[in-house]
């Protein structure tokens, strides 16, 4: 079977980031959103944001034209029920994502892969409420998604060696570079950038530096594009704690737990640059780094 039409569960960032990609590559997308409300508005967003990418010289007036054609957004799961794969990319919530996949296997095709977006939950967990275990699978974009080439292809405990293969090469057809990962609570990038950022968190709670020190030492000293408190602020505080709290769910190390100061912070409601205020005061200073130049992020 090859991909010749995707559907995406979820409008948000990541949602809509992939449908770009793939709508890129010529591939009949489709959106539907999962939340309340009228599609009119995501759809805007969507529009307004491919605009603004022609109008900075970033797109090709052509490109955008070819991205509206092979783009549809809509409220009704069942709009997917052709689809040769259905990729989920809602709240990062296991009991919602299990309810989606067992309502996905009731509207798609036998031989459609289905496929979660979850950058730390784990996919095993979430194929074992289906029948057609052997066509699901991880499919791991990074943030933002038309940017990022890496994508994580994860096997899932029963995933078939077919699945696999379409996933690489469908990969592959949007231009994107695929690694295979084995189900692991983080997989290979969150696995490594999650203790990296906690690490930092009691670096700096132990004094051995101060917040810009220690980004600045690992940008200078260690070629990073962000030190690790401008990258958590960027990712998001409550995301970085959830990765955290994940990944020691799973491995019971006490490295792998959330830090005093992250933990604090969340409660205190300061999540980084999108509330203005995280390790940084993003109403008084910048960080120190790029978020231009970003690493791979959920």
């Amino acid at each position: 079977m090859s991909i010749s039409k995707v559907g995406i569960i979820g409008s948000g960032t990541m949602g809509f980031g992939i449908a770009q990609v793939c709508a890129q590559a010529g591939i009949a997308t489709i959106v539907v959103k999962a939340t309340p409300g009228a599609v009119d508005k995501p759809k805007a967003k969507f529009e307004s944001g491919l605009a603004k990418a022609v109008e900075r010289g970033k797109m090709e007036a052509a490109v955008r034209d070819g991205i509206l054609a092979n783009f549809t957004i809509t409220d009704q799961e069942s709009a997917v029920a052709d689809c040769d794969l259905v990729v989920e990319s809602i709240i990062e919530d296991i009991g919602l994502k299990k309810a989606l996949f067992e309502r996905l296997e009731g509207i798609c095709r036998p031989d459609a892969i289905l496929a979660t977006n979850t950058s730390t939950l784990s996919v095993t967990a979430m194929m074992a409420i289906c029948q057609h275990r052997a066509r699901f699978a991880g499919l791991h974009f990074f943030n933002p998604a038309p940017v990022m080439s890496l994508v994580e292809v994860i096997h899932g405990f029963e995933t078939s060696d077919e699945t696999l293969r379409e996933l690489v090469a469908f990969c592959e057809a949007i231009d994107k570079e695929p690694v295979v990962v084995q189900d692991t609570t983080g997989f290979i990038v969150n696995r490594l950038l999650t203790p990296y950022m906690l690490n930092a968190i009691r670096m700096l709670e132990r004094g051995t530096g101060t917040i810009d020190t220690i980004d600045k030492a690992m940008m200078t000293g260690a070629g990073m594009p962000m030190g690790p408190f401008t990258l958590a602020d960027y990712i998001g505080l409550d995301v970085v704690i959830a990765m955290s709290q994940n990944i020691f769910e799973d491995v019971r190390q006490d490295h792998h737990s959330p830090p005093h100061t992250l933990v604090r912070l969340v409660q205190l409601g300061y999540l980084g640059r999108k509330t203005g205020k995280g390790f940084y005061d993003y109403a008084t200073r910048p960080p120190i780094g790029n978020p231009a130049l970003v690493h791979p992020v959920i």
